[in-house]
């Protein structure tokens, strides 16, 4: 099939005329005709009514411009592979929630500014089950709470720590973070999370014992259900989310402050591993200002 042809028929798709297609692509009125004709002959099918005047697209037509533009869509893909500095194809990336609303959005619309032709999905999961998407090969990359010990064939690349805070209603009165957080009903930041065990490990350790009364996924609901008054929480400290407003007390939680470390997983050898570092020093940047606020 020729490829000028295809390129004949998409352009009578996008001009009112044969005469103004032919013009657009420094083609007589005849000669685009043979090319429609042409193409008609060696599909066995009607492109143009032309019965109508002027000519219309068929059914089977617009079908074929549809499929033509897919067509020169990966012919310029293939094109642009020679330049080291564009970035194409697709990519299917894993994010925590927590890391969804403040920090991932940013971060892609700058990679997307700078390489248009790049496509990234994204899937929302726990960190465990991420890190096993990864090493399974259903996803490319995972933004994770730091585990323990890695899963054996990826590797971790840092992206920031987030600092854990006590959150209480701005009234509550404490003299110590033990005081506070022994003395008020606990909300759970979900314990299937590492982060939640990693906050779980911490209290156990300090010998500290709170009076649980929810576990909740969420950390937009956490700090509203602290905000109302329902109890008090440990939550991380999102990079480049906004400040807490003056209705929630913070207060550090551990001394050295405990943190969880955000980090970028994929597999060792991965083939995207060019978009996946892309993707690393977008978020190194953000993570990076934020720090500096």
């Amino acid at each position: 099939m020729n490829l000028r042809f295809l390129r004949t028929v998409i352009a009578i798709s996008e001009y009112p005329t044969f005469v103004a297609a032919g013009e657009a692509l420094g083609l007589s009125h005849s000669a685009v005709s043979v090319h429609i004709k042409s193409l008609e002959d060696e599909l066995g099918m009607l492109i143009v009514d032309r019965r109508k005047r002027p000519p219309i697209l068929t059914d089977r037509g617009i079908a074929l411009i549809e499929n033509a533009r897919r067509i020169f869509e990966i012919i310029d893909n293939i094109k642009s592979l020679g330049d080291e500095e564009a970035l194409i194809g697709s990519m299917t990336m894993g994010v925590v929630p927590s890391a969804l609303v403040n920090l991932v959005p940013p971060a892609l619309a700058a990679l997307r500014l700078s390489h248009p032709k790049l496509q990234i999905k994204i899937k929302a999961e726990l960190s465990a089950e991420l890190a096993q998407q990864v090493r399974n090969r259903d996803i490319d990359v995972a933004i994770l709470t730091e585990p323990e010990s890695l899963i054996e064939g990826l590797r971790s690349q840092y992206i920031c720590d987030e600092p854990f805070n006590i959150i209480a209603p701005a009234d509550v009165q404490a003299s110590s973070s033990e005081e506070l957080l022994s003395q008020h009903p606990f909300i759970w930041f979900n314990r299937r999370t590492w982060a939640g065990q990693l906050i779980e490990r911490q209290l156990n350790k300090s010998k500290i014992h709170v009076h649980s009364v929810m576990e909740v996924n969420s950390l937009e609901a956490i700090e509203s259900l602290v905000r109302n008054g329902i109890g008090i929480s440990i939550v991380p400290q999102r990079v480049c989310a906004p400040a807490y407003d003056a209705s929630i007390k913070v207060v550090p939680f551990g001394d050295p402050q405990t943190a969880r470390r955000l980090v970028l997983v994929d597999r060792i050898n991965n083939p995207r591993a060019r978009l996946a570092n892309a993707l690393l020093r977008e978020l190194l940047l953000l993570s990076g200002a934020a720090g500096a606020e």
